[in-house]
């Protein structure tokens, strides 16, 4: 298999490079950004024979197309308003794609390229990482032990145990986080898609030690975007994704946030025009916050599925607990490249028959995938009540 991997040199898909290379039928890697210095760091971080690196601007169609002739699967590692312009180099170049996901608007969109996916006889699957993405295979791991889907309730908590003083950790990208917290969110009520404000829906909820209880609040993610399409025709009502940060980053990032820093209209700072926002991003990514020792990070997916099956109200709890920090990563960087791999690697196997443009709640194979999960220490908890 070979496996291309855009937005490379990103901090988000640098597990997955690990998991490529500790992988024995992956023989070949391609790290395909903009930025040619960044390029030079990870190839020589990642130290294998392995991979080669390529500098491309993703918007630059033919170019990208003529690089992924020869790979059968691409992650598209980079930001999710690069997904379209990959999804069409791919079409050209007749290769699998997957990506960390489309945050609604864009993932609407990418499923609206089913039929051009299908002619180039290929397969695309919207939302890799950990949410979207495993949250996916959770989901359907549920809804393919029900004949009706009615609600579906997606929690994302997220704790850092290794965050002192006053370092500033993003969980996962910045950027994308940012979003999350300036943009109205969406949630599939009675039917139909409700836009909402930022940190609208709050529920608190009682999870085991160590998270304990914890406030989740909806954002804006694809999930939400994805399965009332994919569950329209088995009477989903109710769709919700919820996510709770660490409580000192969330109270530092809305601080900021709120003071003007995440703004995207340019000011001029000593003659130079600069929107906050990129000038946040560059000092983070530039100088970012530290943790002090090992990190210590971790994430609880839970998706909670209700529906029926032979008549009676059933409903599922579908989980995993992931505190995993291979390689010497965080979770959160580990959380999302390797379950990215996970799909890449299944599309590049052939393991994902359907051709055409997918969620993974579509087409995901949940006993390859748990096996996958597996292999990394990673284990899937699921727990059924049914109304007598």
């Amino acid at each position: 298999m070979k496996a291309a991997i855009t937005g490379g040199a990103g901090r988000q898909s640098l597990s997955a490079i690990y998991d490529f290379i500790e992988t024995d039928d992956v023989e070949k890697i391609l790290l395909i950004d903009i930025n040619e210095e960044a390029l030079k760091v990870r190839k020589d971080l990642v130290n294998s024979d392995k991979v080669e690196t390529q500098v491309i601007d993703l918007t630059d169609t033919e170019t990208l197309a003529k690089a992924l002739e020869d790979y059968d699967v691409v992650i598209n590692g980079s930001s999710h308003v690069f997904n379209m312009d990959v999804m069409d180099a791919c079409i050209e170049s007749k290769t699998n794609y997957t990506d960390f996901g489309g945050l609604f608007h864009w993932a609407i969109e990418q499923m609206g390229r089913n039929k051009d996916f299908k002619d180039a006889g290929i397969t695309g699957i919207v939302g890799s990482g950990s949410a979207p993405g495993i949250v996916n295979v959770l989901t359907k791991y549920a809804t393919d032990r029900l004949d009706t889907v009615e609600d579906i309730l997606i929690l994302d908590a997220i704790i850092n145990r290794s965050a002192s003083g006053y370092g500033f950790v993003p969980p996962y990208a910045l950027n994308t986080i940012i979003e999350e917290f300036t943009m109205n969110n969406f949630e599939f009520k009675d039917g139909k898609q409700v836009e909402l404000p930022p940190f609208s829906g709050k529920l608190t909820v009682d999870f085991p030690e160590p998270y304990g209880t914890l406030n989740l609040y909806n954002m804006i993610h694809s999930e939400v975007a994805t399965m009332p399409i994919v569950y329209k025709d088995r009477g989903i009502k109710n769709v919700a994704f919820k996510l709770a940060l660490p409580t000192l980053f969330e109270e530092r990032l809305r601080f900021l946030i709120e003071n003007g820093l995440g703004s995207e209209e340019k000011i001029k700072v000593k003659d130079v025009e600069i929107a906050p926002r990129d000038f946040l991003l560059e000092v983070f990514e530039t100088k970012p916050g530290t943790n002090t020792g090992t990190p210590d990070d971790m994430k609880l997916l839970r998706v909670i599925v209700s529906g029926t099956k032979n008549g009676k109200k059933c409903t599922y709890e579908v989980e995993t607990d992931l505190h995993h920090h291979p390689w010497g990563l965080s979770n959160g960087h580990f959380s999302v490249g390797f379950p990215g791999a996970i799909t890449a690697k299944m599309l590049g196997r052939g393991q994902v028959k359907e051709k055409g443009f997918f969620s993974g709640e579509e087409v995901i194979d949940t006993d390859i995938y748990f096996r996958e999960l597996a292999k990394r220490d990673v284990h899937v908890f699921a727990k059924m009540t049914e109304e007598l």
